[in-house]
C-alpha cells in the first residue's frame, strides 16, 4: 500500500494531492501504510484518508459459528473451507473473538492481533497528517441486527436409526454464561459431541454494524444429512463503534446521542448508517457524502473554471449577512447548487433546476435549510450541470 501511494506520486502534477479510500480490510491496510510512512517521513501526499467500514477495532464473526465450522469441518468441504479462511492470518488479526483449541471459557483474539496493536502502536497508530474520515455501514443509534444476545442462530439436528447429528449455535451473550454451540454426533453405537459455555462476553453479534450474512450462507449449504436451519440471516461484521473507532467497551453505543465525538474517535469526520447495511455496500447517502469529503481536499487550489467552460464565484467573499454566487454556463442545463460545511454535511441546497447559458446570480442569506443563520466559519459552494462540477470556497464572518 505504501508503494502504491508513492507510485501514484510520481505520475501526478508535484502539487496535486491525493484522496485515498480503504474499504474493509483496506482500511486498516491504508492506515497502516499511511502511519508507517509519516514515521519514516516519506512524504504521501494523501490529503483525505477515507476509512469505509473498516475494522479499525476489530471484526466479528459469531464466536458460535466458529466452533460449528471447526467441528464439522472433517465431514464438510465448505466447513473446511470456511475453516481455512478463520485459520489465515489476517483473520486472526482482525477478529474481535477467534476459536480456541480447546475452546476457551470465554471469548477472546488470537495473539497476532495483539501483535498487530502494538506495530500500529509503534508506529504511530492513525495517519496524521492527513484528514481522517471514518465511514461505517452500520447504524449509529444502536439499532441491533434482529436477535438479542444469547438468541439461537443456528438449527441443526438430524436423526435416523444408525446416525445422528447435532449442530446448534448461540450468539454470545452478554456477561453472562450459556452455551454457545452444541454439537454431536452418534454412528451406530458410538457418540462424540462438543459444547462451549462461554461468560464475560461482548455481545458483538447482534450489535449495531455492518452486517454479513454468515448464517443465511450456512442455511444456503447442502448438508449430506437433514437442514441446516438459519434462525437469522445475518450479524455485526464490522461494529459501528469499530468502523468508526469510537472509545468504548459498549457494543451499541449510541453514536448519534455523543456530545462530543471528536473527543472519543480519531476521525475527523464521519458517517454512518440509517440503518444496519451489509458490509461495504454503498448507498446513495453514503456514496454522496463519500464524494464531498473527496471533493473537500480541493480546497487547496480553488477552482474557478472547469473543463467543460462551466465557472463560478462569489462576493463578497469574505461575507456577513449574504453573499452572491455567480454562474456561468457554456450552455442551457441542470443545475444543483449547494452548499456544505468543512465537515463535509450539506448545509443548504441553494436550486435545484434549468438554467440557460450565460451568468446567473444566486444569492445565499448564510442560512442554513432550516432557516437558521450558520456560524462563522469556512464553507464550500459546489455547482454541478451537465456533468461538470466546480467548488467555491467562502469564509462567512461575524
Amino acid at each position: 500500500m505504501a508503494e502504491l501511494v508513492q507510485q501514484v506520486q510520481a505520475m501526478i502534477a508535484p502539487q496535486a494531492t491525493l484522496a485515498l479510500v480503504g474499504a474493509s480490510m483496506g482500511g486498516l491496510c491504508s492506515r497502516f501504510a499511511l502511519a508507517h510512512l509519516e514515521a519514516q517521513a516519506i512524504p504521501h501526499r494523501v490529503r483525505t484518508w477515507i476509512s469505509f467500514d473498516a475494522p479499525q477495532a476489530g471484526a466479528n464473526i459469531p464466536l458460535g459459528l466458529q466452533y460449528w465450522i471447526q467441528y464439522f469441518a472433517s465431514q464438510s468441504v465448505d466447513a473446511a473451507a470456511f475453516l481455512s479462511l478463520l485459520d489465515r492470518p489476517a483473520a486472526k488479526q482482525m477478529l474481535l473473538y477467534h476459536f480456541t483449541t480447546p475452546p476457551g471459557a470465554t471469548g477472546v483474539p488470537d495473539p497476532l492481533r495483539t501483535q498487530l496493536l502494538a506495530e500500529l502502536a509503534l508506529i504511530g497508530d492513525y495517519p496524521s497528517l492527513t484528514r481522517r474520515v471514518g465511514v461505517a455501514n452500520g447504524n449509529g443509534s444502536g439499532l441491533s441486527q434482529g436477535f438479542a444476545p444469547g438468541a439461537q442462530l443456528i438449527r441443526y439436528e438430524y436423526s435416523s436409526l444408525f446416525l445422528a447429528l447435532t449442530g446448534n449455535v448461540w450468539a454470545v451473550p452478554d456477561q453472562t454464561s450459556r452455551n454457545i454451540f452444541v454439537g454431536s454426533q452418534r454412528i451406530l453405537f458410538s457418540t462424540t459431541g462438543q459444547t462451549v459455555n462461554v461468560s464475560g462476553t461482548k455481545p458483538w453479534d447482534g450489535s449495531p454494524g455492518g452486517s454479513r450474512a454468515s448464517m443465511a450462507q450456512l442455511d444456503a449449504t447442502t448438508a449430506p444429512y437433514g437442514d441446516i436451519v438459519a434462525l437469522h440471516p445475518s450479524h455485526s461484521f464490522i461494529p459501528t463503534v469499530s468502523a468508526l473507532a469510537i472509545a468504548t467497551n459498549d457494543p451499541f453505543f449510541n453514536v448519534s446521542a455523543a456530545p462530543d465525538l471528536s473527543a472519543i474517535t480519531p476521525f475527523d469526520a464521519v458517517f454512518h448508517a440509517a440503518l444496519n447495511e451489509e458490509h461495504v455496500v454503498l448507498s446513495a447517502a453514503s456514496a454522496e457524502w463519500i464524494r464531498n469529503e473527496i471533493l473537500l481536499g480541493v480546497l487547496d487550489a480553488p477552482t474557478t473554471a472547469s473543463p467543460r467552460g462551466l465557472s463560478m464565484s462569489a462576493s463578497p467573499n469574505p461575507f456577513s449577512s449574504s453573499a452572491s454566487v455567480r454562474l456561468t454556463l457554456p450552455r442551457a442545463a441542470h443545475v444543483e447548487l449547494r452548499v456544505y460545511g468543512v465537515d463535509g454535511r450539506e448545509v443548504r441546497r441553494l436550486m435545484a433546476g434549468s438554467l440557460s447559458a450565460g451568468t446567473h446570480s444566486i444569492a445565499w442569506d448564510g442560512r442554513d435549510t432550516h432557516g437558521a443563520a450558520t456560524p462563522p466559519g469556512l464553507y464550500l459552494i459546489r455547482a454541478a450541470a451537465d456533468g461538470a462540477r466546480t467548488i467555491r470556497r467562502v469564509a462567512k464572518l461575524d
